[in-house]
């Protein structure tokens, strides 16, 4: 084992990290750790002067705009980065004005839709009508920023990327603190902060997308077909992943109040530590497979199962000890009415543990570029988690929302483990993983 551990430390040394494509990795990584620890550092503040009951109705809002987002966006920023290798930039103008164009679209429907359902929504989601409106105006700006960051993606920026995002992520932050503490404006406080910086950024991801001639006030109907081709498809692969991070917010709203919610939310975010570490480190070991992958023998295949389960150890004994030590950590770090937060932990850990544990096995399939042959598990790993929720909560309260993100995570990792498996051949017997 330390023969193994030796020379993948000399690989990864001597051509990993002089890559390119580990530093850009590296960039976005980064940038992705400090856009979630800054929010977590402010947790012991905001959870001075925000009640339980301000984080679920803060946290059912996320929810909602989360699910707006799937209907409004369509992936169509992604149309837009695929379609940046494929067409000429003059062309790419007035696909970029066509997105801007289905977007109104897509806003002007999700207004309606407000207006004709807001009785029921106010209802279930307990957020008042101004701001439910005020939701999808956040969502349809959000959506100009987005293309401005795959823009810059496809350009190969991960600067400007990183330092875009993070430079958002302070204002954001700034604007809640000077909301929620300055002008004591409770939950929203934090929503006015967060919706002030979505739309300053908009405006500014519109000016650097028209300095860099990136639009051309032109309507053509094969690029709106074209991007409506692919959007529309990948609906139920967009919405299954809302279903795993939205929709027991929903539920324990509905069902126990918002106050409820809020402390599952705080729960959540400290069992998100694990997903944090699991995507930083994919984020480094998804370049270095695939250059591996590309001229690999039998042995080389071994020293990648042992290291990938080596890894499987290692997140699980990192969620241990995170969910081990959890309610000294809220105790000591958070207000004391967010203690009963603690008993979330251990089930959200263990649940972005699985998610680490599918990171190692999904990049086979992406290297196949089979990502078709996922739908199918995403979407039933989503309902699974909507039925899962809806029972294990009726029947558990609060927790069985954690109970439900850790099975349908697991579920996720292990069907998605026996697909990779069919689609490439790797010796994951623990008889063949031994090194000779």
């Amino acid at each position: 084992m330390y023969e193994l551990l030796t020379k993948f430390r000399k690989e990864f040394r001597n051509t990993l990290l002089k890559s390119k494509l580990f530093k850009n990795a590296f960039i976005y990584t980064l940038s992705e750790i400090i856009n979630k620890i800054v929010p977590f550092a402010l947790l012991p503040i905001l959870t001075m002067y925000l009640t339980p009951s301000d984080y679920g109705v803060v946290a059912t809002y996320g929810a909602f705009i989360g699910i707006l987002g799937v209907f409004m966006h369509l992936s169509i920023p992604g149309s837009v980065a695929i379609n940046y290798f494929k067409i000429s930039k003059e062309e790419l103008k007035i696909y970029i004005t066509n997105a801007l164009f289905i977007l109104s679209v897509t806003t002007s429907l999700a207004f309606l839709f407000i207006y004709l359902f807001h009785l029921d929504l106010i209802e279930r989601l307990h957020i008042p009508y101004e701001w439910l409106i005020i939701g999808v105006i956040s969502t349809s700006a959000q959506f100009i920023t987005s293309l401005n960051l795959v823009l810059w993606q496809a350009e190969q920026n991960p600067k400007s990327f990183a330092l875009y995002q993070i430079v958002q992520m302070l204002l954001n932050n700034t604007l809640v603190l000077i909301f929620v503490i300055g002008f004591s404006m409770g939950w929203q406080g934090q929503l006015v902060g967060q919706t002030m910086a979505v739309v300053i950024f908009s405006f500014v991801s519109f000016i650097f997308v028209y300095r860099r001639g990136y639009l051309s006030f032109k309507i053509k109907k094969e690029h709106i077909s074209d991007a409506l081709r692919f959007g529309i498809p990948l609906i139920p692969h967009t919405l299954s992943g809302w279903f795993k991070t939205g929709v027991d917010r929903i539920f324990l709203t509905s069902f126990l109040g918002v106050a409820t919610t809020g402390l599952y939310a705080v729960g959540y975010q400290f069992g998100m530590i694990i997903g944090i570490i699991a995507l930083a480190f994919n984020n480094a070991y998804a370049p270095y497979l695939f250059e591996k992958l590309s001229n690999i023998t039998h042995r080389e295949k071994k020293k990648l199962v042992a290291l990938t389960y080596m890894y499987f150890l290692a997140i699980l004994l990192i969620a241990a000890v995170l969910s081990y030590i959890s309610p000294w950590l809220i105790i000591n770090y958070l207000d004391v009415k967010y203690s009963e937060s603690a008993q979330f932990v251990p089930w959200i850990s263990f649940g972005y543990a699985f998610q680490g544990m599918y990171y190692m096995v999904v990049n086979y399939i992406f290297y196949l570029k089979k990502t078709h042959k996922l739908v199918s598990i995403t979407f039933f790993s989503g309902f699974l988690h909507i039925v899962l929720s809806y029972f294990l909560i009726k029947e558990n309260g609060p927790i069985g929302a954690a109970q439900a993100t850790t099975i349908s995570f697991f579920v996720t990792f292990i069907l998605v483990w026996i697909l990779s498996s069919k689609l490439y051949s790797m010796p994951w017997s623990l008889k063949r993983v031994k090194i000779k």
